[in-house]
């Protein structure tokens, strides 16, 4: 008797970068320009041992065959962590003559489509959900541990920025109201799968905390919550025997999402004791309520959900960076990553700027952590004329190359226009 669980189409059933302030305050916002305009999309997914041509293959539907499936296993650890986000939006920034007596400020507004998703799930679910149970027989499979969050919600964000401050070190702060569209989270704090020697019964022992936003209203017009977050920036130059220097701090998203009375929760600790179905007859087939009893039972067995209102905490993100320019021609930053409650490891990164003239650049990155291990990224910027900038680049262009040995894929876009 095989088993496929739930738990692990549920996580990849929800997987459909993020935009940072300092994006706002880019150098490139010249003293002559007094509004800035842009738009930004960006996307990104890793993982420490679910391949590309994997993920690919699952959520398009496709054949996963055991090559796909033994490449992954060989790089499956105790516990693995995939990961997942997409931004889009616009921003607008404006400066200003004075405000309260105060120069050099500007004023700024962006609206943004956010999604995150994460987990951490074990070896012995990943091997369960793809090669079956029959191999337990007898034995125990360890899920504790199990866990896997789901945030998709519209950010409408105002703040401040300074253009100059003690030396020219910039500071910037935003405020923003989150509407919450959509909230998905489990935490199997035990999950325990007992398969019988002969396979004739399953147990199931878990104690779990699950919650889910209002299921009947989803899409952009879906208003299941309301939240606050904030964003802080700072940057200061300094001069180093080397060259120009900076150093950057910024921390995103530290806030929180109350989503309403009509979200589903559970808490509680159950056993789950399945036996199947005995079939005297071979039309019993035919009856169609076979399926749904023994959904609806498993439903009301282990997952009895009550409606309540769930506090969301956004996965907040630190940037720490030391920028130093050797010359006109080339830039090196280095520096780390941290997404707090999101089965993320730190990052750290080292990127190479590499100046052609004042209009065109490439860069190049090389980082380990996050959702992955190594990653390498390409970029490219270039002012058009006429107030016109894009940016665009991948953090992991090996994704594209490589898809089925490599873990995470992603790429970004920017367009921005000047005005003076």
């Amino acid at each position: 008797m095989k088993l496929k669980l739930t738990f692990f189409l549920l996580l990849f059933h929800f997987i459909n970068a993020h935009a940072q302030i300092a994006n706002i305050f880019a150098d490139e916002f010249p003293d002559s320009a007094k509004t800035r305009i842009g738009i930004f999309a960006d996307y990104g997914i890793g993982s420490n041992n679910l391949t590309n041509a994997f993920i690919e293959k699952f959520y398009t539907g496709g054949y996963i065959g055991s090559e796909l499936k033994d490449e992954v296993l060989s790089r499956s650890k105790n516990k693995n962590r995939i990961g997942a986000d997409i931004n889009g939006g616009i921003y607008g920034a404006f400066k200003l003559d004075s405000l309260c007596h105060k120069k050099n400020l500007s004023i700024f507004f962006a609206v943004k489509d956010r999604e995150h998703f994460d987990a951490g799930f074990s070896k012995d679910l990943y091997k369960v959900g793809f090669y079956g149970n029959a191999a337990y027989a007898g034995k125990t499979a360890d899920f504790n541990g199990f866990n896997m969050n789901l945030l998709r919600y519209q950010q409408f964000e105002i703040g401040l920025f300074s253009a100059k401050y003690d030396s020219a070190a910039r500071w910037g702060i935003g405020v923003s109201f989150l509407k919450g569209e959509q909230y998905a989270s489990i935490y199997a704090k035990k999950a325990e799968l007992f398969t019988s020697d002969d396979g004739q019964y399953i147990d199931f022992n878990t104690s779990l905390a699950v919650a889910q936003s209002d299921t009947a209203h989803k899409g952009y017009g879906a208003f299941n919550g309301y939240g606050a977050s904030v964003d802080i920036y700072f940057e200061a130059p300094f001069k180093t025997k080397f060259g120009d220097s900076k150093i950057k701090v910024s921390v995103s998203d530290v806030g929180l999402i109350q989503y309403n009375q009509k979200t589903l929760y559970l808490n509680q600790d159950s056993l789950f004791h399945f036996t199947g179905f005995q079939i005297s007859s071979i039309y019993d087939l035919q009856d169609s309520t076979i399926g749904r009893t023994s959904q609806d039972s498993i439903i009301k067995g282990i997952a009895p959900f009550k409606k309540r209102t769930v506090t969301a905490t956004l996965p907040a993100i630190l940037n720490l960076s030391f920028e130093t320019k050797f010359s006109k021609y080339f830039e090196l930053s280095e520096g780390i990553h941290y997404v707090f409650n999101a089965n993320y490891n730190l990052l750290y990164y080292v990127k190479g700027n590499f100046y052609f003239n004042r209009k065109f650049m490439l860069s190049a990155t090389l980082s380990y952590g996050g959702y992955s291990t190594f990653n390498y990224g390409v970029g490219v910027f270039a002012n058009f004329g006429k107030g016109f900038i894009v940016y665009a680049g991948t953090n992991n262009v090996e994704g594209y190359i490589v898809p089925k040995k490599t873990t995470a894929q992603g790429a970004y876009f920017s367009l921005i226009k000047n005005f003076k």
